[in-house]
């Protein structure tokens, strides 16, 4: 591997994208919640490429048109609760600098986020059942038959959640899950810091606080006041409450376009983050920068490579090869 590195050469800076973490406890189906141990595995192997930074100084770099080589930013989403204890202690020992990015709405109340609930709850569940909740939701068959059969049998009302109710289970949805949850005697136990315990994470030296928005919904499907809203009241509730706090918003679902990245620039933010899985382009103006986002299925070896390959692909970027840079936004078929 070092012999890989050496002819490579310095790999372009990289965000990193963590999730929540997994013990015997904090069981989890989703892969972007990692155990504890493969977590501190990650991290060594992100240290072996590169050397960490705080993210507004790796951002800061960027938009001064500096060289960003070699150095790595890792985030963490959604604020989840795993981070406290073992994880928390693993952070304050080893000064790793990190940025959380905080959904407000859920970090109020200590939600669990829909997407692990479904997670968690399906394999409970007979066919017949969840076939039944789908039909009781509204699930339009257009999604059952459209969708790609490599992504897994909940694909289809993820999808739908994300493009008929913008990424949010509110109301009916909502009510309907929670019936569920109590008919099969289970419920994630993945769910947001609460603001309390946030503050005592945040405490922490090496921590900052990002914006993850009001409520995590698909923000190109919203209207521009609405949209700024999410972005900014977010911002707002985070500066009332902590100090440590950047101007950075980290796009819900990765899913963006021109004129999010335009809101959020009037809603105060210097830079958005998406899960665009690159490394920087030196020529971007840092409007929107794209992170890896990290799963179960990595390890350090994996993750080396995968962020020295990102070096070796700039260097032979072609621009009319470049694939669009905004992720198709979710339909029946994508």
């Amino acid at each position: 591997m070092a012999r890989l590195l050496s002819l490579i050469g310095a790999p372009g800076a990289q965000i990193l994208c963590f999730h929540g973490i997994t013990t015997p406890e904090l069981a989890s189906r989703s892969d972007v919640h990692l155990p504890v141990a493969k977590f501190k595995s990650l991290i060594a192997g992100a240290r072996r490429v590169g050397r960490l930074v705080p993210l507004q100084d790796l951002v800061a770099r960027h938009r001064a048109g500096r060289s960003t080589a070699g150095l790595v930013a890792v985030t963490l989403d959604d604020a989840y609760a795993s981070l406290l204890g073992e994880t928390a202690d693993f952070i304050r020992r080893e000064a790793i600098p990190l940025t959380v990015f905080v959904v407000a709405n859920a970090a109020t109340y200590g939600s669990a986020y829909w997407w692990d609930r479904i997670d968690d709850l399906f394999p409970q569940v007979p066919r017949e059942r969840w076939r039944a909740f789908e039909d009781a939701v509204g699930l339009p068959s257009q999604y059952r038959n459209g969708q790609p059969a490599e992504y897994g049998p909940l694909r289809p009302l993820r999808q739908w959640i994300l493009a008929a109710h913008k990424g949010r289970c509110v109301g009916e949805l909502d009510q309907l899950l929670m019936e569920l949850e109590h008919e099969r005697g289970t419920r994630t136990a993945h769910r947001s810091m609460t603001f309390t315990e946030l503050a005592s994470f945040a405490a922490l030296p090496s921590v900052t606080l990002g914006v993850h928005t009001v409520s995590h919904p698909v923000l190109p499907l919203l209207g521009d006041d609405e949209l700024r809203g999410e972005i900014a009241a977010s911002h707002d509730a985070l500066r009332e409450r902590f100090q440590n706090v950047l101007p950075i918003l980290a796009i819900p679902f990765g899913l963006f376009d021109d004129r999010t990245v335009r809101v959020a620039r009037q809603a105060g933010m210097t830079t958005s983050l998406t899960l665009a899985g690159t490394t920087f382009n030196p020529d971007s103006d840092g409007d929107d920068l794209p992170r890896f986002c990290i799963t179960r299925n990595d390890t350090a070896f994996k993750l080396q490579l995968r962020l020295s390959r990102g070096a070796l692909l700039a260097r032979l970027r072609r621009p009319r090869l470049t694939p669009s840079r905004y992720p198709a936004l979710p339909s029946p078929t994508t």
